[in-house]
């Protein structure tokens, strides 16, 4: 060691990370051995078993109905659908495609309306208020690139959605 002329604390830090690095590759390898002896996949039934028990065992065949629910049980089900489906307003909330329903009026439109929009936050749904307070409202859509934030990409993605009246 005294030809290497590293000093106390260096050797000590060479010393640990190099008994780091055989008890992490000796662990490795014991272990590589542990599971070349038992050589036993992982078993999913368990965990399948888990999975068809929580899911209700609803099975569907090719023709689409289900095997495992009675007429009762599929009478709710379609219920709860025509619910679902019925509670929707055409709002401006996205929809399963993740596309928005509704074009708002960016001149009338809320700051929550406009935080709404793909890649419109809070600040710039606030410079968007501003902005048509200032300018008393918008002639067009394309006018929204003035505001600070918004520029052709961004407009791109909320043209579809916004009208100016």
């Amino acid at each position: 060691m005294k030809y290497i002329s590293f000093t106390k604390n260096e050797t000590k830090v060479i010393l640990f990370i190099v008994v780091v690095i055989t008890a992490g590759f000796s662990i490795r390898y014991y272990k590589h051995l542990i599971n070349d002896e038992t050589n036993t996949p992982y078993d999913y039934s368990g965990s399948d078993a888990e999975f068809k028990r929580l899911s209700g065992g609803i099975n569907k065949n090719k023709s689409g109905a289900n095997d495992s629910l009675s007429g009762s049980e599929l009478d709710l089900m379609n219920e709860l659908k025509k619910e679902e489906d019925s509670t929707d307003t055409g709002s401006k909330e996205k929809g399963s495609t993740g596309i928005y329903e509704k074009i708002i009026n960016i001149n009338t439109a809320t700051r929550n309306e406009l935080i709404d929009l793909p890649g419109i936050g809070e600040s710039t749904a606030d410079k968007i208020i501003s902005y048509r307070e200032n300018k008393k409202g918008f002639r067009k859509t394309e006018e929204i690139m003035n505001v600070s934030g918004i520029g052709k990409k961004k407009y791109e993605k909320i043209k579809s959605y916004i009208k100016a009246e």
